[in-house]
């Protein structure tokens, strides 16, 4: 691989020079010959020859199921699919059978970091951090959708609460600039995991009389309108979404989730595209990785085509006073009974 995209640090943006750089190293690996050796006995190891294309899943997710099923329709050559498994001998197997693929497709973010550092190329879905220079199809829409959508169900939203790690640091500012496009503001709220994330929502909405007395009044919680977990989904495990839940629920603050999966869980709505359309677009991308490996759109094209869809809890929306009558009836919106 060129020295240059190894030496990439994670979430660096794609510039014209970066995506140069991928359409002109992709064709040399993906035509590399397959140099793994078969672990049988015998003196030398014999050359062997593994699928072309390997598809590794992150088991335990619906969503990983549905895209593998929209997946395997729409590619256009056979390919051996397996789930990286939970126990150390099986994420071990998994990496050995990855070294004898021409072409991986990792399916989760835990099964795209389990491959990253293979000789094959990676391409990816349902992975929110992917590396630098990836190519693959990202699910979640644009903060401006995502506000837009939002402030047609809430006229009135101004400031929206984002919560993120470090890793996060991105998103946040493309999403400052896009809520500040529609006349919105972001508070960004910094912490280091998940149990730091919800210390520091109990202390802003739901703060001790101890602290209280420490910071001297009410909260500033009190003027967020929104809570949005989209600034870094790694950081929303199901500890931290119950307690946003349980915020929506007490406080009446919106929850914007990362996926509609969230949204099955109770979160007021997400603006993303189906499990369907991710699959068909993987498969896509690989058909073209595998004939012309120096495709501009591979580079350009990292979602579906078309709109994406707006994904209301129609239960949760009812709880906090909002009417659905006119969106269940919008083009592209998707209001489920949860």
């Amino acid at each position: 691989m060129d020295g240059r995209l190894a030496s990439l640090g994670p979430n660096q943006p794609m510039t014209p020079a970066l995506a140069l750089l991928v359409l002109v190293t992709l064709p040399q690996l993906l035509a590399a010959p397959d140099v793994g050796m078969d672990s049988g006995g015998g003196g030398g190891g014999a050359p062997r020859t593994g699928p072309q294309v390997l598809l590794v899943r992150t088991p335990g997710m619906r969503a990983v199921q549905e895209v593998t099923e929209a997946f395997s329709e729409g590619v256009r050559v056979q390919f051996q699919q397996v789930s990286m498994g939970d126990s150390p001998s099986e994420l071990a197997r998994t990496r050995e059978l990855a070294q004898s693929a021409r072409l991986l497709v990792a399916i989760g973010q835990p099964a795209l970091e389990l491959l990253v550092g293979a000789r094959a190329h990676i391409v990816y879905a349902l992975a929110p951090d992917p590396p630098s220079g990836a190519i693959g199809t990202n699910t979640s829409a644009p903060p401006v959708q995502v506000f837009r959508a939002l402030q047609q169900l809430r006229p009135k939203t101004h400031r929206i609460l984002a919560i993120s790690s470090e890793r996060g640091h991105h998103r946040v500012m493309a999403a400052r600039g896009a809520a500040r496009s529609l006349g919105m503001e972001l508070i960004d709220v910094s912490v280091t995991g998940g149990d730091a994330a919800i210390r520091a929502l109990r202390e802003l909405f739901l703060p001790s009389p101890e602290e209280l007395i420490r910071a001297g009044g009410p909260p500033s919680a009190g003027q967020v309108d929104a809570i949005w977990l989209g600034a870094d989904p790694q950081l929303i495990n199901m500890q931290v979404l119950q307690f946003v839940l349980r915020l929506q629920i007490q406080r009446g603050v919106p929850v914007i989730a990362a996926t509609r999966q969230q949204v099955y869980f109770g979160a007021m709505m997400a603006v993303d595209w189906p499990p369907e359309a991710v699959g068909r677009h993987l498969a896509w991308q690989v058909n073209q990785l595998l004939h012309d490996p120096a495709h501009m759109e591979l580079v350009a094209r990292d979602h579906p085509s078309g709109n994406p869809e707006i994904v209301v809890n129609a239960h949760a929306a009812r709880r906090l006073g909002i009417r659905l009558e006119r969106a269940r009836h919008n083009a592209g919106w998707k209001v489920v009974e949860q």
